[in-house]
């Protein structure tokens, strides 16, 4: 249904527990899976946070490079995810995680892989999975930016504080620049995911901004924690209002990522593309 980015701010606003609170409540229709992938450059969080370092970092995107070299991406993608859960009800494994780096100095060994990483997303999404791309604060804007272009949507995710929405207003610009260009879906792939901490609410934010608020999640520390930091997990965890709100957040992000495909498939966009094809 949909390959998503989130992509952040200085200041930590929460990019990786949003996509774990995501992925924990996005509605799996029959035969569809969820992948989270830490496309970080900086370097991914959940095995060392949530996970808490009880999984071995022999799996993820620093092996899926490394395995690149001698067979098709394609191939060595499967066997480094990671499932985070599984259905009580089936034996398949549902929701699933590729690790990121564990390191900074990882990421340039990475050049030749990120635009075959976006392609790879969109064509399992064709084929029964949605993917949540974790691009951290800083991978929208280096070469992991072109899985940010090709996905169905972009999220900035921002807290409601002076500071935070201070900071999104340039990355906003250059995000919309780069949507913008040849080989982006257009700006109005962008959207924001706001974090409710601080005087600005959604209406604020908007107006500020110039761009739509799809869904928010409260501030919630407590029980963020056990997505950022693998605190421990109460059994009412997944009734609590933070993961009720990531449930209830999903509807409006798959509308806008329905609706966004709906004007780009139109008969009319579809000449037009047809038409700058034979131009070309």
């Amino acid at each position: 249904m949909a390959v998503i980015t989130l992509t952040g701010l200085p200041g930590a606003p929460g990019v990786t527990s949003t996509a774990l609170a995501l992925l924990r409540t996005w509605p799996l229709e029959e035969g569809r899976r969820m992948v989270l992938a830490e496309c970080d450059p900086d370097g991914g969080a959940v095995l060392a946070g949530a996970l808490q370092g009880q999984i071995q970092a022999d799996r993820g995107l620093r092996n899926l490079a490394l395995s690149s070299r001698t067979q098709d991406l394609v191939t060595a993608f499967w066997p480094q995810l990671i499932a985070l859960e599984n259905d009580e009800k089936r034996s398949e494994r549902n929701r699933l995680l590729l690790p990121g780096l564990t390191s900074p100095d990882q990421a340039p060994s990475l050049s030749p892989v990120w635009g075959q990483l976006a392609d790879l997303f969109a064509g399992i999404e064709a084929h029964g999975h949605d993917v949540l791309v974790d691009l951290g604060r800083s991978g929208a804007f280096g070469q992991p930016g072109v899985l940010a272009l090709r996905a169905d949507t972009v999220l900035l995710v921002l807290r409601g504080t002076v500071r935070s929405v201070h900071a999104a207003a340039t990355r906003i610009k250059t995000l919309r620049t780069m949507l913008d260009g040849e080989s982006g879906r257009g700006a109005g792939a962008l959207g924001l995911l706001l974090i409710r901490q601080g005087p600005y609410g959604p209406r604020e934010v908007e107006a500020e901004l110039g761009v739509r608020v799809v869904a928010s999640l409260p501030y919630r520390p407590e029980e963020a924690a056990v997505l950022s930091d693998g605190a421990p997990e109460s059994g009412k965890f997944m009734t609590s209002k933070l993961m009720n709100a990531a449930r209830d957040a999903t509807t409006p992000i798959r509308q806008h990522v329905a609706t966004r495909r709906a004007r780009l498939t139109s008969p009319l966009q579809q000449r037009l593309l047809k038409g700058a094809a034979g131009a070309s």
